[in-house]
């Protein structure tokens, strides 16, 4: 069987071989390695969890979760959202400033396989990271596999704290 060599230029040799021409050739199998090197991050970082981090909601009292806007500064404008766990609620929360003034709060696992989804306040979309579902604000589901919707909260506003209330 005849070896095959790639002709490469301005190359510094490592696992190589230089030809009478002065040419270096490279072997397939250090071709597919260095190729590999390349390739694999690339391919690892496709497949990572971007959900977003969970942050410490202030606990649940009397169905109520108040969160005071000096605490949660990503609430104070518009587009900015948290995702995060509170004591006395079993599943995460994301709550969203969607306009000014208005604010959405739902659940925050996808109904698909229980990732946690982020605000997309380009899209006005909840969106799971995980398999691509996408949320209305409403929580109904626009697309991707999750079978049901998110369920939302009342969200409200005095200025000073967004309320969240919960069935």
């Amino acid at each position: 069987m005849q070896k095959r060599h790639v002709l490469l230029e301005n190359c510094v040799p490592n696992t190589s071989s230089s030809d009478d021409n002065g040419a270096y050739t490279l072997s397939r199998r250090s071709f597919l390695g260095g190729s590999a090197l390349v390739v694999l991050p690339v391919l690892c970082g496709a497949c990572t969890d971007s959900a977003p981090a969970l942050v410490d909601l202030p606990p649940v009292m009397n169905k109520t979760i108040v969160l005071p806007l000096s605490d949660f500064s990503a609430l104070a404008r518009t587009g900015g959202s948290v995702v995060g766990k509170a004591e006395g609620y079993a599943n995460p929360i994301v709550v969203a400033q969607v306009s000014d003034g208005m604010f959405a709060a739902l659940d925050a696992l996808c109904t698909h396989a229980g990732c946690n989804v982020a605000y997309n306040a380009l899209n006005l979309t909840l969106d799971c990271p995980c398999h691509g579902s996408t949320y209305e604000l409403d929580g109904t589901v626009i697309s991707g596999p999750a079978p049901r919707p998110l369920k939302k909260f009342t969200a409200s506003s005095d200025g000073t704290n967004v309320t969240v209330t919960l069935p």
